[in-house]
Parts: C-alpha cells; sequence; structure tokens
C-alpha cells in the first residue's frame, strides 16, 4: 500500500517541511492542492519539493481546466516530471471551490473529456491537432519539452464522472471515501466507461481519498475531524445519493440540509449532524490500531494506494503519529 498526504502550499517553508517530514516518516507521496490566492502555485511548489526529496511521489489535487489550458497543464506536469525524475503526477478535477469563489463555472463533462484526451495525448509523446487560425493554417503540434510520462488521475465522485474516468484516465481520486461497498460501486461505474472506450478497467488505478487523524483516544480523534470532513461529504452527495444505505439516508439528508457553504469552512456544519457513518466513509481516524485495521481492509480489496488530508492545524502532528505509530505496523 503506496500512502500519499494531501494539503495546500500557504508558504514555501511549510511545504518543504511538511515534505521532509512526510518522506522521513515513510510516507509515499505528497499532493497539493490548486486553489489561486489562497495557496502558492502547485507546480512551481512540486518542482522546488522535487530537488529537496529523494522518493516522494509529486501530485496536484487537484487542479482544473477553467484557469489553465490543456496544453498548459501538460507542459506543466511534464516539467515537474523531469525535475523530480518521473515522479509527478497531474490531477484534475472539473472544478469546485477556486472555480465557484471567483464566480466561474466548473468545466461542462464533455469539454472536460475532450480536455483529458488532449493532455493524455501530449503526455503519450502523441501530435494533437490545431484549428485554422488567423496567423496559422491547420495542422498538428505536440509536447517537446519536459519528460512527458506522468499518469492523468481525476477527481471523480459521481457516477458520470467515473464513466469519463473509465474511457479517458491512469486513475481516479476517489472523493465518495473509504467505504469498501463504496469503492466496488465505482469501479462499476469506471468498468462500464472503460468497455464503451474499449479499455482494460483494471488498468485504470483507484485511489480512494478522505480525512486522516490519528489520537490514544480513538474517539476523541473521531471528534476532531467531524467538522472537517464535512465539506468533502457535502460535495459527495451533490452528485449523488445512490452509494448511501438506506437506514443512512435521514442522516446524511440531514445533514445535507444542515450544510451552509456561504460560511467559513469551520463554521459550515453543526458537528451534531455528522453522523457515524460519514465519519467512517470519509475518514481514517481513530487510535494506530484503528487506523491500521481500516488501511489492511481497504488493501485486501485491491487497493494499492490512499491520499490521506490531515487537518491544517495538527498536520505536523498527524505525519508524526502515522510514521511511528501506523506505517510500522504496516
Amino acid at each position: 500500500m503506496e500512502l500519499y498526504l494531501h494539503g495546500s502550499a500557504r508558504t514555501i517553508a511549510q511545504a518543504l517541511e511538511r515534505a521532509r517530514a512526510a518522506e522521513a516518516a515513510g510516507f509515499d507521496g505528497i499532493f497539493l492542492a490548486d486553489s489561486q490566492m489562497n495557496s502558492l502555485d502547485p507546480f512551481q511548489v512540486l518542482s522546488l519539493i522535487a530537488t529537496r526529496t529523494q522518493r516522494l511521489r509529486l501530485g496536484t489535487a487537484v487542479s482544473n481546466m477553467v484557469y489553465r489550458d490543456p496544453s498548459v497543464l501538460a507542459n506543466s506536469i511534464a516539467t515537474v516530471n523531469e525535475i523530480s525524475d518521473g515522479r509527478a503526477l497531474l490531477g484534475l478535477g472539473t472544478g469546485d471551490g477556486p472555480v465557484y469563489s471567483l464566480g466561474r463555472h466548473a468545466t461542462k463533462l464533455v469539454d472536460f473529456e475532450r480536455g483529458l484526451k488532449t493532455i493524455h495525448d501530449l503526455l503519450a509523446g502523441k501530435d494533437i491537432a490545431v484549428p485554422r487560425g488567423k496567423e496559422r493554417a491547420a495542422g498538428k503540434v505536440k509536447l517537446r519539452v519536459g519528460k512527458p510520462a506522468a499518469p492523468l488521475y481525476i477527481s471523480a465522485e459521481g457516477p458520470r464522472t467515473l464513466r469519463v474516468a473509465g474511457r479517458a484516465a491512469d486513475g481516479v481520486i476517489l472523493g465518495s471515501g473509504f467505504d469498501v461497498k463504496v469503492l466496488a460501486w465505482a469501479r462499476e461505474r469506471i468498468g462500464e466507461g472503460a468497455r464503451e472506450a474499449g479499455r482494460d478497467a483494471a488498468a485504470v488505478d483507484i485511489m480512494p481519498a478522505g480525512m486522516t487523524v490519528v489520537g490514544h483516544n480513538g474517539g476523541d480523534a473521531r471528534r476532531i475531524v467531524r467538522a472537517r470532513l464535512a465539506n468533502r461529504a457535502h460535495h459527495n452527495f451533490r452528485f449523488t445519493m445512490e452509494t448511501v444505505p438506506p437506514e443512512e439516508v435521514a442522516g446524511v439528508e440531514r445533514f445535507m440540509r444542515g450544510f451552509d457553504i456561504s460560511k467559513p469552512l469551520e463554521e459550515r456544519i453543526d458537528p451534531e449532524l455528522v453522523t457515524d457513518y460519514l465519519v467512517h466513509r470519509f475518514t481514517i481516524a481513530g487510535t494506530a490500531d484503528d487506523c491500521a485495521e481500516r488501511v489492511r481492509e481497504l488493501a485486501a480489496v485491491g487497493v494499492k494506494r490512499l491520499l490521506l488530508t490531515p487537518p491544517e492545524a495538527i498536520y505536523l502532528e498527524v505525519i508524526d503519529a502515522w510514521g511511528k505509530e501506523i506505517i510500522p505496523k504496516l
């Protein structure tokens, strides 16, 4: 099992400190958010981290096509991939918080899939067609710089986006959490898309993603993570409720009604509305033994890598706990 960390880069010093701590603790990679004006540019920061680490996988989780053209994204990740000697991974989404915060709209799924194909072709060393323009004839271009062969993952939760992943991506950052039944459902949707494109569904990797807190008291750890998981869970259930067990629907509906996206992150939900089901599904939280058991459970159903987000306030403490108490158990 490969373990990756996710977070934002607010300062260079903070980003480097976390990357060094992650590598020392035994983590396999670090992924940075792409949220302009709230985080430093992830491609620049990942390039710097590449020069200060030896083995960490370096990715975006996630960038988007609203502000960055597919050709720019391909060029940027190929540059990081050259600097890191092949350790880069491009994670993309249709656009969420960073897009809505400036009054923009998420990329339509049909345009998103078209852009994915452009990026995938460029990173595979293929030509892409360019239409006739005011100053040039129609023709073809290709990526001529960097180290192109970086994997392309997309953030996916709803059935339509998962099918797109099956048709056009190397992997999925699964924001639907760590529930093995939901994982099986996601694999079915990815398989549907893969068959439509004549691809092998087994070649599309799935990386479940969610929050993590480790504590000597499991109940305390789960209390800390309750408010932090709310944004991720709300985002997920905007796309589909079909993965929620019947006995949990009422609780999830109360949660959705109580969520206020207009408020600051820490105030968007009453923690009392975050059910135990949501905590279990969207987090790996509890004692070191609790967390290790969740990882083993996911490994047993074929998961090869996880993307874990510690709370900002205790980020380094969570890295340290995983490194000292959990990774050795695995």
